[in-house]
């Protein structure tokens, strides 16, 4: 297949091109330069129209990786501005083209839509829903494996010895390992009867985030209560704001939906 990947510097699509671009082409668009290594990345503004695109075989199907980073934008709303319109391209795009099939991903449990972040993955599922499309929307819970960007933040949690308590102890996470992803993401290539459906992609554990810590080999730290402001000055050492933010939602947003999966995950949180 020729597969369209936007997004595909980010940790996700790096992941996707490594595993599938002996069997399949790919053309990246992404803005990022981090994509540089990926398979004929073509430098683009998905935020604009993307009809002056032109390949010379028709693409088989669309896969969205893009990411709202707040980072890379003024504030919130650009972001979401910003990251819906890339949405509404990519599907522009797979209608002019004849694209057959668009797979989209998402964030796994959105209980109610609390920040910018979260109104911009809730009204981008509803648009892909809504657009027509043979589509997939994949929500998978927090990744892990593979130098993921959640095992970097854990790794960083394990090496102070006092961490303030900065998310609700009453959540829980149902991680999943990347290879789980991707074995997902190669059953939809080989299976024709799974299109227009969402899929929350969980692991076969629901574990707090404090037990989550504690699978690791040396000793966790002492974990304590504080003040907002006290979480956010001793906690969020070693972060960017917007980093730690978006980590937070990822721990604060839970999951404990193990329903509609293509695949049962058989792999455990062992940090």
């Amino acid at each position: 297949m020729l597969i369209l990947l936007a997004g595909g510097g980010g940790y996700v699509g790096q992941s996707i091109i490594g595993r599938f671009s002996q069997a399949h082409s790919f053309l990246n668009v992404s803005l990022s330069r981090s994509a540089d290594f990926a398979l004929n990345n073509i430098l683009v503004d998905l935020a604009k129209p993307l009809s002056f695109l032109k390949f010379d075989r028709p693409i088989d199907m669309i896969i969205n990786c893009v990411e709202c980073h707040p980072e890379t934008y003024e504030n919130t709303e650009k972001m979401k501005r910003a990251y819906l319109a890339s949405v509404r391209h990519l599907i522009e795009y797979a209608k002019e083209n004849n694209i057959p099939r668009f797979i989209h991903f998402s964030i796994n449990h959105i209980n109610t839509v609390q920040n910018d972040y979260q109104q911009a993955k809730f009204v981008a599922e509803g648009l892909i829903r809504n657009s027509g499309l043979e589509y997939v929307i994949l929500k998978p819970s927090v990744i892990f494996g593979h130098n993921s960007p959640f095992e970097y933040f854990i790794d960083s949690l394990l090496k102070r010895t006092i961490l303030f308590r900065f998310w609700d102890d009453k959540i829980k996470i149902a991680p999943i390992h990347l290879y789980d992803v991707l074995s997902n993401i190669a059953y939809l290539f080989e299976n024709g009867y799974c299109w227009k459906e969402t899929y929350h992609l969980t692991g076969p554990e629901i574990l707090s985030f404090e037990e989550i810590l504690g699978r690791n080999r040396g000793k966790v730290p002492t974990i304590l209560s504080a003040p907002t402001s006290e979480i956010a000055r001793k906690s969020a050492l070693g972060f960017l704001p917007n980093q730690l933010s978006l980590l937070i939602d990822w721990v604060n947003e839970g999951s404990s939906e193990l329903t509609h999966m293509l695949l049962r995950s058989e792999r455990f949180y062992t940090h």
